[in-house]
């Protein structure tokens, strides 16, 4: 199955323009017939930004040319002066990658950034305990 990963990248709609022509040309001169930008689980634009995202992906740099036409892209959106956001959540709790760049093109600034929340799942640990008691209450009666 392989180790997953959840990934977000906002960049303005001309970013993504631009991001789209560098990740075609290099998918061809690859001779990939897939693109993973065009298979998001998350898309959204609107007047100025895109934002888009992969739920559960194999996300391996340098291992996939999908991936890898993605990461070089937004490497030359900032050659470009374009601004962009990356976030990357892999599936240990302590894997969490972040690259971004802020342009001095004020059409290019002010780009949110992916929002994510980590929660305590009480229940489950309450759950867990209570499981420890009823075992030593076990043992206790016998």
């Amino acid at each position: 199955m392989g180790y997953r990963s959840d990934v977000r990248i906002i960049v303005s709609k001309n970013g993504y323009k631009e991001l789209e022509k560098f990740v075609d040309k290099f998918l061809k001169e690859k001779n990939e017939d897939y693109n993973l930008l065009k298979e998001t689980d998350i898309f959204k634009q609107s007047k100025y930004t895109t934002y888009l995202g992969w739920n559960s992906v194999k996300w391996y740099e340098y291992s996939y040319n999908d991936v890898d036409s993605i990461m070089q892209g937004l490497h030359y959106l900032k050659e470009k002066g374009m601004s962009y956001r990356y976030a990357r959540i892999g599936e240990n709790y302590d894997d969490y990658d972040e690259h971004y760049y802020e342009s001095e093109n004020e059409d290019e600034q002010d780009l949110e950034y992916p929002s994510m929340l980590r929660e305590f799942e009480d229940e489950y640990v309450m759950s867990e305990l209570d499981k420890q008691v009823e075992q030593t209450s076990d043992e206790v009666e016998i």
